[in-house]
């Protein structure tokens, strides 16, 4: 955007620049000047100057003085204490700037406050000092160049922000007057929250006019999450002399490394930067903002435009700098004789990511972070070809056949390594082009985006390690983050975890490992979704240590998002994106791990804010236009489902039993589990030993109920629990894992203390694997729980829990067991897509209910499946076995009706029948009251998605397994609706003998329910 062109006269225009309304006193007109500065060049001043300072010093600072005065721009001198000039001057003179070309660095106790003063041509002062920035924190800072380009001069203050007693002074009192006035218009709420959070310094150094700037960027920021660029043209009309003033705004971005990074990109396309004012805002819930003005002119001295190819470079760069990583291998990229361009550099190391965490896999030796960011970076010629690939292929400004060019440098990429020696090297450079050639979609060549995002074609993975192919991969990397979300069908659902390591060790290993676990958790999803329309996938990010949880969610929604928003009237994406997918993608998030509810409403939000035309449906588990899965412990309901049927195999429903469980009272799986099992059970189930993030508690006579549900309803961690609750058993405890040998206890609790069942409800993926399950063990060789009912996903990889089962273990799996919580999501979206959030909120809680008896009863259909089919045949078999046939057996039915669904035409699917099964899937509340919704709202894909899950699992949880296992494809699809329609007769049926006087009419129609179906479906065969 730029704004009304600002003419002025050349003594004011800096401070005119800032505050147009300022109307100037005589103290600081031309004609003044030297009489103000009359205090710096009197005969006493000079006199005292050469008491403390050498003669030559004294000699210098006579020809200094007048010099400086005349040469530093207005708003220095306007807004300079006068003891700070002196000091400035003395500085420039005692270290030698102007005679020996040395950088001066001061630094005042009382104000707290660094000064830096560079000599330079141009702008290579400017540059001299940003190079020394990165030692100096500051909150604000201001940067002056001489007008005769000599010195540069840089003030950086670090006194602690202070937002207390800000506007208490006379000035104060007039700015903020003033800033009320221009800002009026503004939302109240969101001008009274800015102006509160002001720093008493920065308000006292700024103008009015800057710090209403500063209001519109930093509301921007938040609104759009993304860096505000604003460009003002500003023409002397005395000299002609052409500049800009750039106000940007970064969020999370500290001042000096702002200042750094800026400096770099203006000086890197040939603007010069004459001056720059930076400013830390810390606004409410820790959103920090970095402010910054800068006067620029270009060498030539033309006017500077929205529409000159360079400006667009830069502004391109100032907008990717928010959301790239700095200081690592890649950043001096950006520098030499022929740098690369922040977005190149960006993109190469996206690149050199992706290649570690894919050739991990083979060696994570060979192919560490490191290792692969050298080989890459050291290789000019095969990144210079690399980013020629890219442009081919994906850049919109592209002339000229993208085929046939894009092949040309994909040749010649390959002609770089195909002779190499060195097999790792080799292998590197190999998977970048990899990368490269299975990208169909990028954000790349937008201006304004939050981090990098991929759509990826899934062949890329190598079928030794990945023998199943997803559907679809998305991977995003940003500032402090990477992400991959999987999806193994076109319209999937599950959640987004936040993983957050503790340091960079720790960060690496879930780095090298998060495709791995995305890709786990995706395929576990597949199986539990076994029960709803949409198919598995799962979102992990794994955010550096120190990088801000928030703003890296915030990034990869967006960037997403961008790649998933098509316009509403072409159904194309936005400008700027070649699409080789082609297709529209409907994407469906959930909660996971530290994906909070201010997170989850942010989503929701930023979906609207994008226009993205399923925004509602977008996340589940929303606070109010959702069921917020916490709040109902809806996984727990189906766990403890199944905890309840293993019980009744065990011959335990009537007894007393113990219960281990890892994840503590304020997890959500755990702590509701636990809330539910004193619900069921009361004191007949004892929980013995929980163990979660930060601590442990273990009593063998059962932790005190009233103190775990204290800690759920408060939602503290076990290390909370009181231990004056203990029963007194010298082998209870209560420890904090901030020691190594508390951290062991807590870590091989769930394996050591013994129970009739274990409930992994929180914990790390894979925590159980081949190299300890024996751990499990106790030392007479029996396993310490006789059932597991896995609450947390792929807590166990399948080889450690096929070991736990061959030892005589009841175990149900996650797929089956933690289905619910995902059950619940697909019911949520449902709403979300047909009805209004007003709507919604009056039939909630009847909504909920109806939602958690469906989830429950899917839950004891699948139970009673497993346990029946399991007592069939012992010998040849077992329950994780079963539930992997189970969930088999209904996805391939789902995915055989689902593709002869999506033959038919929108007339035939209008049909009764499938209007049956679409109201009998869906919440009776919902059907009584917005029939017509779900019929007309939701999309054509969702509809034949749920009728093909309903009719599988229906089908298959009342008939058992293998009962279409004799059927051809045409054969399942016609048995499957000959089943529906039985279903449609039989309830004709039940509703007339509901209606009757006959005897024995309730038994009946148990019968018919039960077996009638089956019956007169078999019948038509």
């Amino acid at each position: 955007m730029t704004m009304l062109k600002i003419h002025s006269q050349k003594w004011l225009s800096e401070v005119e620049l800032l505050d147009s309304d300022l109307e100037p006193s005589e103290y600081l007109k031309p004609a003044n000047i030297e009489k103000f500065f009359a205090g710096i060049t009197d005969s006493n001043a000079q006199g005292n100057a050469k008491r403390g300072i050498l003669d030559e010093i004294s000699k210098g600072l006579e020809n200094t003085v007048s010099w400086f005065l005349s040469q530093m721009p207005p708003l220095y001198l306007w807004s300079t204490s006068q003891q700070a000039i002196m000091d400035d001057i003395l500085e420039i003179v005692s270290g030698k700037v102007l005679a020996e070309k040395q950088v001066a660095e001061r630094y005042s106790a009382s104000s707290q406050t660094i000064t830096l003063i560079a000599p330079g041509e141009h702008s290579s002062a400017t540059v001299k000092i940003a190079s020394l920035l990165y030692r100096h924190h500051a909150k604000n800072a201001r940067l002056f160049n001489t007008l005769d380009k000599k010195i540069g001069l840089c003030e950086l203050y670090q006194a602690p922000y202070n937002n207390s007693a800000t506007w208490e002074s006379k000035n104060a009192k007039d700015k903020l007057d003033s800033l009320k006035t221009i800002l009026a218009s503004k939302s109240r709420v969101m001008v009274d929250a800015f102006i509160q959070s002001l720093d008493k310094d920065y308000v006292e150094i700024a103008t009015v006019k800057q710090m209403a700037i500063a209001y519109e960027a930093v509301n921007y920021n938040i609104e759009n999450e993304n860096t505000f660029v604003n460009l003002t043209t500003i023409v002397d009309e005395q000299t002609k002399d052409a500049r800009v003033r750039v106000d940007i705004c970064l969020k999370h971005f500290p001042v000096n490394a702002a200042m750094e990074n800026i400096i770099g990109i203006f000086t890197r396309y040939n603007f010069q930067v004459r001056r720059l004012l930076a400013n830390e805002i810390n606004m409410p819930n820790n959103q920090k903002f970095t402010v910054l003005h800068l006067i620029a002119a270009s060498p030539t001295g033309e006017v500077i435009t929205d529409n000159m190819k360079a400006w667009g470079k830069v502004l391109k760069s100032l907008k990717t700098l928010s959301y790239v990583d700095h200081g690592d291998e890649f950043s001096n990229l950006l520098l030499g004789d022929s740098p690369f361009s922040l977005n190149e550099t960006n993109l190469v190391r996206a690149m050199a990511n992706w290649v570690h965490i894919f050739l991990t896999k083979q060696n994570p030796y060979y192919y560490s972070t490191d290792r692969v960011s050298k080989v890459i970076a050291n290789n000019f010629n095969y990144m210079e070809y690399c980013i020629r690939y890219f442009r081919a292929r994906f850049d919109p400004r592209f002339e000229g056949d993208r085929k046939k060019e894009a092949a040309v440098f994909y040749d010649y990429i390959k002609a770089i390594y195909s002779d190499l020696n060195d097999i790792v090297e080799k292998n590197i450079l190999k998977e970048g082009l990899n990368f490269l050639s299975h990208i169909l979609k990028t954000n790349y060549f937008l201006i304004s985006k939050g981090g990098l995002t991929f759509r990826m074609d899934p062949t890329i993975l190598d079928k030794q390690y990945y023998p199943e192919t997803p559907y679809g991969i998305f991977y995003m990397i940003g500032r402090n983050f990477r992400a991959f979300q999987v999806r193994y069908r076109d319209i999937s659902r599950g959640g987004m975890r936040v993983v957050m390591p503790r340091n960079s060790g720790d960060y690496e290993n879930a780095l090298a490992g998060i495709f791995d676990e995305v890709n786990g958790l995706a395929s576990a999803q597949q199986l539990k979704n076994k029960d709803i329309p949409e198919g598995g996938s799962k979102c992990v990010m794994v955010v550096r240590p120190g990088g801000d949880k928030n703003e890296a969610v915030k990034a990869a929604i967006s960037g997403l998002l961008d790649l998933i928003v098509t316009d509403p009237k072409t159904g194309v994406l936005a400008d700027g994106i070649i699409d080789y997918y082609g297709k529209d993608e409907i994407i469906y998030l959930g909660p996971d791990e530290n994906l909070t509810d201010d997170l989850i409403v942010w989503i929701i939000q930023h979906a609207l804010h994008r226009k993205y035309k399923y925004a509602y449906a977008f996340m589940s588990s929303k606070p109010d236009f959702g069921i917020n899965h916490k709040t109902y412990g809806v996984t727990s309901e189906g766990v403890n489902v199944y905890v309840d049927n293993v019980l009744r195999y065990l011959g335990l429903q009537n007894s007393n039993f113990r219960v281990k469980m890892t994840g503590g009272p304020d997890g959500d799986v755990a702590g509701n589990e636990l809330n539910i099992l004193y619900r069921e059970y009361g004191e007949r189930c004892r929980v013995i030993a929980i163990g979660d993030g930060f601590g442990a508690a273990y009593d063998p006579k059962g932790l005190n109920w009233q103190e775990l549900l204290r800690l759920f309803k408060e939602s503290k961690s076990i290390v909370e629990f009181n231990p004056n609750k203990l029963s007194g058993d010298s082998k209870a405890f209560v420890i904090a894992a901030n020691t190594k040998e508390n951290t062991r206890i807590r870590d091989s609790l769930y394996a050591t203390a013994e129970a009739e069942i274990f409930i992994p409800a929180g914990g790390r993926p894979y925590t159980v694997k081949e190299s300890n399950w024996d751990k499990y063990l106790l030392p007479n060789g029996r396993p310490s729980s006789l059932a597991i009912v896995e609450g947390a996903n792929i807590f166990f990889t399948k080889e450690a829990r096929q070991k736990i089962v061959d030892s005589g273990v009841v175990v149900i799996k996650d797929s089956s067991a933690n289905k619910a919580g995902v059950s619940c999501s697909s019911y949520e979206i449902i709403a979300c897509l047909t009805i209004l959030p007003e709507e919604f909120a009056e039939i909630k809680d009847i909504y909920v209910k109806q939602v958690l008896d469906i989830i429950r009863r899917n839950a004891d259909l699948e139970a009673k499946l497993l346990f029946r089919e399991w007592l069939k045949n012992k010998n040849e078999t077992d329950l994780v076995k079963l539930s992997y046939e189970i969930s088999a057996e209904i996805n391939q039915a789902k995915d055989i009706l689902l593709n002869k669904l999506n033959e038919l035409s929108d007339e035939e699917l209008s049909a009764g029948k499938f209007t049956f099964v679409l109201m009998k899937h869906c919440p009776k509340v919902l059907v009584e009251k917005y029939k017509d919704r779900i019929l007309n709202r939701l999309p054509r894909a969702h509809k034949i998605a749920i009728l093909s899950a309903h009719m599988a699992s229906h089908v298959i949880y009342r008939e058992g397994l293998n009962w279409l296992e004799s059927m051809e494809t045409e054969q399942i699809f016609k048995v499957a609706l000959d089943y529906i329609d039985a279903e449609r007769n039989i309830e004709k049926m039940v509703a007339e003998l509901q209606q009757s006087n006959l005897s024995f009419k309730d038994e009946i129609v148990e019968v018919l329910k039960v077996a009638g179906a089956k019956y007169l479906a078999s019948s038509k065969a």
